[in-house]
């Protein structure tokens, strides 16, 4: 990991929360800024796994020790900030001018319990993963990324709409 990095990404997404008047909760111990910090540090060196990231970065003292599903339940209430604050730290770190484009799976749940499901429901969620070779229920994460792999852009689309979607 990169200290530079880490630090830089976060006085990035502070200042600009300060400039766009983000108002934060009173009750609240650990800042938007520390959140979505983590999120694009998930996403940058740990594979977007943010059960790692949040170990790490309150180990080595870069944010506050919060518990995982508090974590998650900040970071769905920042989803508009993670998109529109992803592709801005994205474009301010892209060196490079090539691009990756991958796509893969984010199930919410099994095809088994697709029927029951309360949060997608419909055939555009059912997928296939090719290189599992397993059907899932869910949604598609398209994401870009530069040639040192940091994401520069990203979309969430249904698991059966087909990968050119967000390249057209």
């Amino acid at each position: 990991m990169n200290d530079t990095y880490i630090i830089t990404v976060y006085v990035v997404i502070d200042d600009l929360l300060q400039l766009l008047n983000y108002a934060e909760d009173v009750r609240v111990k650990t800042k938007a800024a520390e959140i979505l910090t983590i999120a694009v540090v998930a996403a940058k060196y740990f594979a977007n796994h943010h059960e790692r990231a949040v170990g790490v970065l309150s180990r080595l003292g870069y944010v506050k020790s919060i518990s995982l599903s508090r974590f998650s339940r900040r970071l769905h209430d920042l989803l508009k900030w993670v998109e529109w604050l992803g592709g801005l730290v994205g474009h301010l770190f892209s060196y490079g001018k090539v691009f990756i484009i991958d796509t893969l799976p984010l199930p919410v749940c099994k095809s088994v319990r697709a029927k029951r499901c309360c949060k997608v429901q419909g055939k555009p969620y059912a997928g296939y993963c090719a290189t599992k070779k397993e059907a899932f229920f869910g949604w598609q994460l398209h994401l870009v990324c530069d040639v040192f792999g940091v994401p520069v852009a990203f979309d969430l689309l249904p698991a059966r709409w087909d990968e050119l979607v967000p390249v057209q």
